[in-house]
């Protein structure tokens, strides 16, 4: 009686013990995961520094493999990149597919590609794993082009400029607010941050 008591305990010594490192694998391969977002507020102003205007966008850096059933009557939009070889379906504002963590994804303050003098403001992973959909923007090229089909209609903007910044929490988007903007922003090594603008083709 007292040896199967003991190795019942010695069992559920090794089961704590197996959890415990475990656990630990898991949490380093978490910490180890780089170039993911963490919350960060988009700041857009004019070329010319006029009228700022600060937009609060969470791209949450926890990464969620559950599978579900996509809601295909909530894409509403595709993103095609040539130079890149990118082209994924774009999922309406509030739906839950337009999430970081699944699509690239609309930020909430975008105005749609038809708004005159628009901006179109899109995030998405960087990293090698199935959401870094930005893994590749880093290659993109003045002169690039991107593409928007939104309502039955294409939107081809040309790259006009990419720079990067400090991962500090805050992104700077510098645009003419006379021209229809898209802005792709994505993470950069593990400390910053890149934004990609392109202007609408006449």
């Amino acid at each position: 009686m007292h040896f199967l008591k003991y190795i019942k305990n010695i069992s559920l010594v090794f089961i704590i013990l197996g959890h415990y490192y475990f656990c630990g694998y898991l949490l380093s391969e978490v910490h180890n995961m780089k170039n993911y977002e963490p919350n960060v507020n988009v700041v857009l102003r004019n070329e010319n520094n006029e009228k700022k205007t600060t937009s609060a966008v969470k791209l949450d850096s926890s990464i969620n493999e559950e599978k579900k059933n996509v809601q295909y009557s909530n894409v509403i939009a595709t993103i095609e990149i040539p130079k890149i070889s990118l082209r994924r379906s774009l999922y309406k504002i509030g739906s839950n597919e337009n999430n970081v963590n699944k699509n690239v994804e609309i930020l909430k303050d975008s105005n749609m590609p038809d708004i005159k003098n628009g901006n179109f403001i899109l995030a998405a992973h960087n990293g090698n794993t199935s959401v870094g959909h930005f893994k590749n923007l880093h290659k993109i090229n003045i002169g690039d082009l991107v593409t928007i089909n939104y309502n039955g209609q294409d939107y081809t903007y040309e790259i006009s400029k990419k720079y990067d910044v400090l991962k500090t929490g805050t992104v700077m988007v510098k645009r003419n607010k006379e021209k229809n903007t898209i802005t792709l922003i994505t993470c950069l090594g593990n400390d910053r941050q890149l934004v990609v603008i392109g202007y609408l083709k006449q």
